[in-house]
């Protein structure tokens, strides 16, 4: 158990204090919120730096079919209208 808690609790008593008085609760709670801080900076710097260097899957498929590309390719040059690519890209899905 960690020296804070607890009946041995006796990590910053004083001679002054009564036997059973315990003034310096507080260091407890001090000691607690350290840790929860010091745990909640690590898992940010841990997303942060999966985000960073972890690659991410693409969420639509249609990223990687190269005939969907090449359609998106000719409609954004203009050598097809929007029927004809609408009726590909039916065709294709």
């Amino acid at each position: 158990m960690h020296p804070f808690y607890g009946q041995n609790s006796r990590f910053f008593s004083t001679k002054s204090q009564p036997a059973g008085a315990e003034k310096n609760w507080w260091i407890g709670l001090v000691s607690m919120v350290m840790y929860l801080l010091f745990w909640a900076a690590a898992m940010v710097m841990a997303v942060r730096i999966a985000k960073k260097y972890v690659p991410m899957p693409e969420e639509s498929g249609e990223g990687r079919d190269p005939a969907m590309s090449i359609i998106r390719e000719r409609y954004a040059r203009g050598e097809i209208d929007t029927k004809e690519f609408r009726q590909k890209k039916a065709k294709l899905s």
